[in-house]
């Protein structure tokens, strides 16, 4: 039986989102029903934390010099000298020879590739569709989040093999503990129940736009807005700016604590993007009771069924007193679909059926 070694670089972050959520979350589940197998979890040696695993074995390899490209070279030859299937839960951390098994969570990228960007944006945007081309040609498996990511894989790139959807999950917000006195004191002239949530990054996917366009509309109303600065150095859309806004708060990055306490105690949860594979938010903010106003584009009423407020993210002429008062559909039926346990169990079936194959 073939060794089947992990790609942990998603490990380094404290701090994890996305894809290095989705990596660490459903290693960590698996870790749980591994028998009978040899299985690895490979990180760079300047990895700090890290859980404390019972049937996975962590090795520190390579990263002393630079972290940039340690999936290309250490990780690389890591797997190529121990004969080993590589297991990557996120495109971007996936060797191209032997890539083994493979999670491919969107292709934005290909999306954007008609957009105007700088140069430097371009290149990575070539860099990118390159990548996956190559991982896909050679994957053992390709893996994905949605249907409608599974789809967009098989038709961009022509690919007719099958793929596999495993999902992401919701179970680390249990470990979440809200302290509301301390945030209470930090956040002094926030009011519970008097303010519009928003959480992201400020890609133009993200759609920041219906945001400041909304707030601009209802300027008695608080929104409020946490995830990186917004400067010259990382807003996708030039067109983005929060001056003259009083109403928008911009939070900057927070503490999961604050995340779950604002999502928590907000008027309703808004995630406009017009572009996701999964779009984990919505799900966390369902998790702590928020009401949710979701973007009706890709894959959301997919994953999202009839349990969230759907919007048109380019329609801005919204009356959201009325939105907010549409009625859904109970949204524990979600929680038991998507679980980092079942996801766990469904690569763990992925990778025995591979490592009892002849390679």
């Amino acid at each position: 039986m073939n060794k089947i070694i992990i790609n942990g670089k998603n490990f380094i972050k404290k701090n994890k989102r996305g894809t290095q959520r989705y990596t660490c979350e459903i290693i960590k589940s698996l870790d749980k029903y591994v028998r009978n197998i040899d299985i690895e979890l490979v990180v760079p040696n300047v990895t700090c934390e890290l859980p404390n695993f019972k049937n996975i074995k962590i090795v520190k390899y390579g990263g002393e010099i630079t972290l940039k490209g340690w999936q290309y070279t250490s990780f690389q030859w890591y797997c190529l000298k121990n004969n080993g299937i590589a297991v990557s839960l996120s495109a971007d951390g996936a060797p191209i020879i032997k890539p083994g098994i493979v999670a491919i969570h969107d292709i934005r990228y290909a999306r954007e590739k008609k957009e105007k960007k700088s140069l430097k944006a371009k290149i990575k945007n070539r860099y990118n569709l390159l990548m996956n081309l190559l991982i896909i040609k050679n994957a053992n498996k390709i893996i994905t989040v949605s249907d409608f990511s599974r789809k967009e894989i098989m038709n961009y790139y022509n690919y007719n093999k099958d793929i596999e959807i495993i999902y992401n999950g919701w179970e680390h917000l249990k470990n979440i503990k809200i302290n509301e006195d301390n945030i209470l004191k930090k956040y002094k002239n926030i009011v519970k129940k008097d303010f519009f949530f928003a959480l992201g990054g400020m890609e133009k996917n993200k759609n920041l736009k219906w945001i400041i366009k909304v707030a601009k509309r209802y300027p008695e109303k608080l929104f409020l807005l946490a995830g990186p600065p917004i400067d010259k150095t990382n807003v996708i859309d030039e067109n983005i700016t929060l001056e003259n806004i009083s109403n928008i708060m911009h939070l900057g990055y927070i503490s999961d604590e604050e995340i779950g306490y604002f999502m928590k105690n907000c008027k309703a949860f808004i995630f406009p993007s017009l572009y996701e594979g999964f779009g984990i938010p919505p799900l966390e903010a369902l998790y702590f009771g928020a009401k949710v106003i979701c973007s009706n584009s890709t894959c959301l009423p997919e994953i999202y069924k009839d349990c969230v407020i759907y919007i048109n993210p380019y329609d801005y002429e919204i009356n959201l007193d009325k939105l907010i008062n549409t009625k859904v559909e109970d949204s524990k039926c979600l929680f038991e679909i998507y679980s980092w346990e079942n996801s766990a169990k469904s690569l763990l079936k992925l990778i025995y059926n591979l490592a009892n194959k002849d390679m």
